[in-house]
């Protein structure tokens, strides 16, 4: 019985091992980090804090070939005024590491965004959007962003 315990402990000791190297070893990969900060901008969005989502433009930042970081947010508060409440829905989503360049990559994701006045959404629409990241400085951020309405 004796050495029933002791194998079983010596066992146990290798598992914790191995998952405390995996800990210390292990990094968040890189669309883990994009993935984070995708959701951060979509309750800040929610939240209407826009200001939270220039912290993860990078300074050339352009959406639709046309409108920068700062008439983004313009929109974005545009809508909140004529919306109470904002909800972003997010349907699908896939990021892709540029295979030539390791500090870009693409993400694409298929969106529903509601708003209303009070109680049931009064506008919802499907977009398609695709932001463009590059790491600078050891962070993630969107250079370009494009979306389409359905």
């Amino acid at each position: 019985m004796e050495k029933n315990m002791t194998t079983k402990l010596c066992r146990l000791a290798a598992c914790l091992v191995v998952m405390l190297y995996l800990v210390a070893c292990g990094k968040t990969p890189d669309e883990e980090i994009i993935a984070q900060h995708i959701a951060t901008m979509q309750e800040a969005v929610e939240g209407k804090d826009f200001s939270a989502i220039k912290n993860h433009l990078h300074e050339s930042f352009i959406a639709n070939k046309r409108l920068d970081a700062k008439e983004v947010n313009q929109l974005l508060r545009m809508y909140s005024m004529q919306h109470r409440n904002i909800g972003v829905s997010i349907v699908s989503s896939k990021t892709t590491m540029d295979p030539t360049f390791e500090d870009r990559a693409e993400t694409i994701m298929s969106v529903v965004v509601t708003g209303s006045s009070g109680g049931l959404p009064e506008d919802g629409s499907v977009r398609t959007v695709k932001l463009t990241w590059i790491k600078q400085s050891g962070d993630w951020q969107v250079i370009r962003a494009e979306w389409e309405q359905y």
